[in-house]
C-alpha cells in the first residue's frame, strides 16, 4: 500500500469518527430535551415563537401577540383587534382561543358578540384577521379544531355546539346540519362574576355549565364538559360521521367528583378532566378516563385529590407522561404524572406557587421547553420552564402584561 493511499485511509478514518461523535452528541440532547408539545414543521430556529392573549374587552375584543424568546421571556409585540366583543369579566371556560394544528391560523370566540374571528399567523407571528362570523348560538365560549373542522361550544340563551369547515383561506364556511343540543336547553341568570358588562341585557347562561369542546385526537368523538348539570356536571361526547357532523350523544356523571372543567386528551385517546367541586376549599382533584371510537367513557383514575381550591385548567405534555393543573383560589399549579396505562399519580401537589397570582388559562410552548399560564384578574402572564422530570421552574411571575383584567384564553406557538 502506497503513502497517497494510506493518506486516504486515515483521513476517511479521522471523518467517520467525527461524524459519529456529532451523532451521539444529537442522540443525547436530544434524550436530555423536557417534555412538551414537539416542534411543528414550520417551527422557529431555536424553538422561538409567540403566545397570544385574548383580551375579552366588553368594548372591543382583541390578541394579544407576545415574541417569545428562546430562554422563555416574553416581549409585548402589539395587540390585533378580533373585530367583536367580548364581556369584559370572568368566564368559566377553557379553550377560547387556539391555534390551529398546523399554527397556520389563529381562532377566537368572542363571547359578548356570539361570533367568531379567524386570524393569519403571519411572519415572526403578526396576526391578520381574515374572518369573523356568527357562531351559531350565544356567548360562545371554547372552540377545537381538527384539520378542516372547526366545532364551538355556546353557552348563552342559544346553547349547542355547532361546526364549521375551514377553507384553505381560513375562511369559515358554517357545516349545514351540525348543530347539537347540550344535555339541556334550559337557562338561568348568569351570574355576577360571569355577567356581560358591555350589555348587561344579555346575561343569560346556559344551566348546564358547558367549560370545554375539544375533539378526540384522531377526530372521531366530540368531547364537552357540563359543569352544572343536575348539580354535579356531566361529561358529553358525541361521535363524528361522515362529513364532519355529530350522530350520536352520550353523557355520564363524573367518576367521584364534581363539576367537571377543563380537560385535555393524551395517547391512546386518554382523558384528563378536573373536577373543581365548586371551589371547595382543597377539594381540587382530576381524573382520567378512555373514550372509546363510540362514545363510550370508561373510567381510569377516579377522582385523585390534590388538595387546592378550585383545580379547573388542565394541559397535558405532547409525550401525554405530565398533565398541570392551575388552581386559581389556592394561587397554585399542580402536576399529575400520566402511567402508559392512563393512570393518574400525583406528582407535586404544588408544582408552582404563584401567589399573588390568579393562574387560569394554560398552555406549553411547541418545543414543550416552557408553560405559560394566564392570570384573569391581576392581568399578567407567568411563565416557566419544563424540566425534564416535569418539574416546573418559575422563570417570571409577570412574564408579560399589557391587557386588562378579565382577559380570557391563550395560546402558545
Amino acid at each position: 500500500m502506497n503513502n497517497k493511499t494510506k493518506n486516504s485511509l486515515r483521513t476517511l478514518a479521522i471523518l467517520v469518527t467525527a461524524i459519529l461523535a456529532q451523532v451521539a452528541i444529537f442522540s443525547t440532547a436530544t434524550a436530555a430535551q423536557p417534555e412538551g408539545k414537539g416542534p411543528p414543521p414550520n417551527s422557529r430556529r431555536g424553538g422561538v415563537g409567540n403566545v397570544y392573549v385574548m383580551t375579552n374587552g366588553a368594548t372591543g375584543n382583541g390578541v394579544v401577540i407576545f415574541r417569545r424568546g428562546a430562554d422563555g421571556q416574553l416581549a409585548n409585540a402589539g395587540t390585533v383587534a378580533t373585530g367583536g366583543r367580548g364581556t369584559g369579566n370572568l368566564l368559566e371556560n377553557q379553550g377560547s382561543l387556539i391555534l390551529s394544528q398546523g399554527g397556520e391560523w389563529l381562532f377566537a370566540a368572542n363571547p359578548g358578540s356570539d361570533d367568531i374571528s379567524v386570524f393569519r399567523v403571519m411572519e415572526r407571528g403578526g396576526l391578520e384577521l381574515v374572518d369573523r362570523v356568527p357562531s351559531g348560538g350565544d356567548r360562545p365560549l371554547s372552540l377545537t379544531v381538527c384539520e378542516d373542522l372547526l366545532y364551538v361550544v355556546n353557552a348563552g340563551a342559544v346553547n349547542n355546539i355547532t361546526g364549521f369547515i375551514i377553507r384553505s383561506d381560513g375562511r369559515l364556511r358554517p357545516l349545514e346540519g351540525s348543530t347539537r343540543p347540550l344535555s339541556t336547553s334550559a337557562v338561568e341568570p348568569c351570574p355576577a362574576l360571569v355577567r356581560d358588562l358591555g350589555d348587561p341585557s344579555d346575561n343569560v347562561c346556559a344551566a348546564a355549565g358547558p367549560a370545554q369542546i375539544q375533539f378526540s385526537p384522531g377526530g372521531e368523538v366530540l368531547v364537552v364538559t357540563e359543569r352544572l348539570t343536575n348539580g354535579t356536571g356531566l361529561i358529553d361526547t358525541y361521535t363524528v360521521g361522515n362529513g364532519g357532523r355529530p350522530n350520536a350523544f352520550t353523557t355520564r356523571p363524573p367518576a367521584g367528583g364534581l363539576s367537571p372543567f377543563g380537560f385535555d386528551f393524551a395517547k391512546r385517546n386518554l382523558l384528563a378532566v378536573t373536577h373543581n367541586f365548586f371551589d371547595g376549599p382543597g377539594l381540587g382533584a382530576a381524573a382520567s378516563y378512555r373514550v372509546s371510537a363510540d362514545g363510550g367513557v370508561s373510567t381510569v383514575t377516579p377522582n385523585l385529590s390534590n388538595r387546592q381550591t378550585a383545580s379547573c385548567w388542565l394541559t397535558i405534555t405532547n409525550s401525554g407522561r405530565y398533565a398541570y393543573v392551575s388552581n386559581p383560589v389556592s394561587a397554585t399549579v399542580t402536576s399529575y404524572s400520566i402511567a402508559r396505562n392512563g393512570s393518574l399519580s400525583l406528582l407535586r401537589a404544588v408544582a408552582a406557587d404563584l401567589s399573588g397570582g390568579d393562574p387560569r388559562d394554560p398552555d406549553l410552548s411547541d418545543n414543550g421547553r416552557f408553560l405559560y399560564v394566564l392570570n384573569n384578574i391581576t392581568a399578567v402572564v407567568s411563565a416557566f420552564r419544563v424540566e425534564g422530570d416535569g418539574g416546573l421552574t418559575l422563570l417570571a411571575l409577570n412574564a408579560g402584561d399589557g391587557f386588562p383584567s378579565g382577559a380570557n384564553g391563550l395560546a402558545a406557538h
